[in-house]
């Protein structure tokens, strides 16, 4: 299988869909705005979902909510007009399991599968393949994409039955948020108390009290430069939406994400949303919308 089409051609999926033509794959990508990134890159562009499923071995698409999946998929010029039997659709948008179930059950009735892989690791991360895949679904369709897999972008981990994929994604930002905060709290601390702020950084980078996101984000709170935003608060805050009615669902208490989730929602209500998640640092610091980002 060596045609893939890829929907949805913005942050992360113009990155993956680069990286599957680097690779060999021959990859026609679908927006409405079109792509001349993409025709660069020596893919092609379709005029709708439907002229894609026409000829793709594989399908790929990554949107930003479950209304652009159901339409792209379902609707009238939807891949499910044309889509061939045996055809695999990986499916890498973050949206609730049970919408996404319910297309896998209707590309299912055409002949076809659909996997659910979210992808983990920010724009950024995702041409250089250091992001990482959670794959889940039948697993011979996984099988029959495992190239493609391969080539989206850096690791990937087969998770399991179809959805844990995607709760291996909410665990991983229910990380991400805390550490997050975590991190804000213990530099608003010292910048507080008057400590110099690079000698924090670097003699705990390589402690115990380390974390990964210490390392890539006390630099950027550090200098508030929450601009160019490598991880929007408003990519971040409606997965963590996604995670707090997972937890719920699970009959599970989450004292300390809550509470990181809160900032985040305070953030977005105070119109940070376009900012770096880094900028939780001056939501806890009490900086006022003149100094948030004043590195910009």
């Amino acid at each position: 299988m060596h045609r893939v089409g890829v929907i949805g051609l913005g942050k992360m999926g113009l990155p993956i869909a680069r990286n599957l033509a680097e690779r060999g794959f021959a990859v026609t990508g679908y927006r409405r705005s079109g792509s001349p990134e993409l025709i660069a890159a020596g893919g092609a562009v379709a005029a709708s979902p439907a002229e894609l499923a026409r000829t793709a071995d594989v399908l790929l698409s990554i949107l930003p909510d479950a209304a652009a999946v159901e339409e792209v998929i379902c609707g009238p010029a939807g891949t499910l007009t044309t889509l061939r039997a045996g055809t695999v659709h990986i499916e890498m948008s973050t949206i609730d399991v049970g919408h996404k179930d319910r297309i896998r059950a209707a590309v299912r009735r055409r002949g076809g599968d659909l996997l659910d892989c979210p992808i983990s690791g920010s724009p950024g991360m995702v041409g250089p393949r250091l992001a990482t895949t959670f794959a889940s679904g039948d697993e011979s369709s996984i099988e029959a994409v495992r190239e493609i897999l391969d080539a989206i972008s850096g690791p990937w981990v087969y998770t399991g039955a179809f959805g844990t994929g995607a709760t291996m994604k909410y665990v991983a930002n229910m990380l991400l948020a805390v550490h997050t905060v975590a991190a804000a709290e213990a530099l608003a601390l010292a910048r507080r108390t008057g400590l110099d702020l690079e000698l924090v950084q670097r003699t705990l980078d390589n402690s115990i009290a380390a974390s990964a996101i210490w390392k890539q984000r006390g630099p950027v709170m550090r200098e508030r430069a929450w601009r160019p935003a490598p991880g929007p608060v408003d990519t971040l805050a409606p997965i963590l939406g996604q995670v707090a009615a997972a937890a719920e669902a699970a009959g599970l208490r989450t004292p300390v994400f809550s509470s990181a989730k809160a900032v985040f929602d305070q953030a977005v209500a105070d119109g940070w949303g376009e900012l770096d998640i880094a900028c939780v640092h001056d939501q806890i610091s009490g900086a006022s919308a003149l100094t948030r980002g004043a590195s910009a």
